[in-house]
């Protein structure tokens, strides 16, 4: 996270956890955030009023191995043979997935909390990042995980904006 008042670039970490359908904690990835290109001129979009720059609205999960470089414009798609739709490899972000805390020295917090529904068994999942539409704002790595029918998996973002 950024040090309060510093003048660094904005900085996130993401904490997904997997309950089984008991509660139990199944499996628990913790690790930081890089922002896209693209999620970057998206922000700069946002101030500058420009038409067609929307919100975060959803998350999406893939299937990297290692990080991509800044220049990534999409999350690594599962290999073909497991014939995996679209649709089970991301999940819309409601308003009430945000929570903004501006009373924070030096810096402006935004939480995202996204819960993931699997609708099938995912194995290797790796990877993770929110969108705007099309737009992947950034992008997360974790060690595999594999996501089953009936689980409850969440992901937590803090995403630090320092000011000062």
């Amino acid at each position: 996270m950024a040090q309060p008042g510093s003048n660094s670039a904005p900085r996130g970490r993401m904490v997904l956890q997997v309950r089984s359908a008991d509660g139990g904690l199944v499996a628990e990835r913790d690790t930081t955030n890089m922002v896209l290109r693209g999620g970057a001129r998206l922000i700069a979009n946002l101030f500058a009023g420009i038409g067609g720059a929307g919100r975060i609205d959803s998350i999406g999960i893939g299937f990297a191995g290692e990080p991509g470089n800044s220049e990534l414009l999409a999350l690594t798609p599962p290999d073909a043979a497991l014939a995996i739709p679209d649709a089970a490899l991301s999940t819309a972000l409601p308003p009430e997935s945000f929570e903004i805390k501006d009373d924070l020295a030096g810096f402006v917090r935004v939480n995202v909390s996204a819960r993931f529904s699997p609708s099938r068994e995912i194995a290797g999942v790796s990877e993770a990042g929110l969108l705007a539409g099309d737009t992947l704002y950034n992008q997360v790595i974790f060690e595999p995980v594999t996501l089953r029918n009936g689980q409850d998996v969440t992901f937590f973002w803090q995403i630090d904006f320092p000011f000062g």
